[in-house]
């Protein structure tokens, strides 16, 4: 389940980093993910936050992202979409 759940992850935050200038690079595997965004990482957690998403910084530009082992494609989904408008409003 990591491992299947893990790539889908990956590959979805690769896309949003594709369309999402804001957002330098994406790194990480299995669940475990990063990602460099060019607006500071507090304003980012802050929106996310404010809709129902809690996340954490990694530093001054990054986001880190370690969701449960057993969270679902469609959990994940709820968070991307979160994600993407806190990016783009921050």
């Amino acid at each position: 389940h990591v491992t299947e759940t893990g790539e889908w992850f990956g590959q979805q935050l690769q896309a949003l980093r594709a369309r999402t200038p804001r957002i330098r690079a994406v790194r990480g595997m299995g669940l475990m993910w990063g990602m460099d965004v060019t607006v500071t990482a507090a304003d980012v957690i802050a929106k996310a936050r404010d809709a129902g998403l809690l996340l954490v910084s990694a530093g001054e530009h990054t986001l880190r992202f370690l969701p449960p082992l057993v969270i679902t494609r469609d959990e994940l989904a709820r968070g991307l979409d979160i994600l993407e408008r806190a990016i783009h409003s921050a």
